[in-house]
C-alpha cells in the first residue's frame, strides 16, 4: 500500500462555516472565517461500487478533505450522488435540498395548494376555471373578499410571480394583499381605485408556511407561477 500522501492547506475559509453548539439548551449557529488546518489525503468516493467524481456547480472536481477526524465532501456533489436537487440562498446563508424540485413556470396551485382556505376562491386552469379583471381572463390563482389561505411551502419556492387586481367594480380605497412568510410580511401589495392589473413578485425564499391575506372586497391574485 502506498503511504497517504498528505496535503496541508493553510488560508482563509471565507463565509460561512455550518455548525450548531447546543449551549443551556439553546441552539447557536457559527458564522465566521478561520484559518483552518486540513488534510488531503486522496480520498475517493463509491456509488454502488462505482469510483464516482465530485463536482461543483461549474463541473470542476472537488476533492474531500479531512478536518479534526471528520471527513468533509462538497454539498452538491454529494447530493449529486444521490440524485438529489441543491439550490443555495446567499441572502439567509442556507444550503436546500430535496429530492424534487418544481421548475420554473409551475403554476404554483398545483404544485402547492392552500391547506387552509379562509374564504377564497381557486381557480385552475386544468379544470377550466377563471376570473376577470379588468376584461381580462385569470386563472391559476385565488379571488376573495376579505378572505385568507395558508400554504405548506416545504421549502422549495425562490419566488412567487402573479397579477394582482380588481375582480369587481366595487374600487373603494384600502384594499391590500399581503404575502406573509413564515410570520413576516414579504410583500404587501396596495390596489388603488381603478388601477389596472399589476404583475408583482413575491420572494418566498425558500420559506416553509405561505399565508396570503386579502384585506378589502373584489381582490385577485392570478396567473401564480413559482421560480
Amino acid at each position: 500500500m502506498k503511504p497517504i500522501i498528505k496535503e496541508r492547506l493553510k488560508g482563509m475559509i471565507s463565509g460561512l462555516i455550518i455548525g450548531t453548539l447546543v449551549v443551556g439548551g439553546g441552539v447557536f449557529a457559527k458564522q465566521a472565517s478561520e484559518m483552518i488546518e486540513v488534510e488531503y489525503s486522496n480520498i475517493k468516493v463509491y456509488k454502488d461500487n462505482v469510483l464516482c467524481e465530485l463536482k461543483d456547480a461549474n463541473g470542476s472536481t472537488i476533492e474531500p478533505f479531512i478536518y479534526n477526524g471528520t471527513t468533509y465532501m462538497p454539498v452538491r456533489g454529494t447530493a449529486s450522488l444521490a440524485d438529489m436537487q441543491v439550490t443555495w440562498d446567499g441572502a439567509t446563508q442556507s444550503v436546500y435540498l430535496w429530492d424534487d424540485m418544481v421548475p420554473d413556470g409551475t403554476p404554483f396551485l398545483e404544485a402547492c395548494p392552500p391547506y387552509d382556505n379562509g374564504g377564497c376562491g381557486t381557480y385552475l386552469a386544468t379544470e377550466g376555471q377563471s376570473f376577470s379583471m379588468a376584461g381580462e381572463k385569470y386563472s391559476n390563482g385565488l379571488a376573495s373578499s376579505n378572505g385568507y389561505a395558508l400554504f405548506n411551502l416545504n421549502g422549495k419556492y425562490s419566488n412567487i410571480e402573479c397579477t394582482i387586481g380588481h375582480t369587481g367594480y366595487e374600487q373603494r380605497e384600502g384594499k391590500y394583499v399581503s404575502f406573509i412568510v413564515d410570520g413576516r410580511v414579504v410583500k404587501e401589495i396596495e390596489l388603488e381605485p381603478e388601477c389596472l392589473p399589476k404583475k408583482v413578485l413575491i420572494p418566498i425564499s425558500y420559506g416553509l408556511q405561505l399565508k396570503i391575506q386579502f384585506s378589502g372586497s373584489a381582490i385577485g391574485v392570478g396567473d401564480m407561477i413559482v421560480h
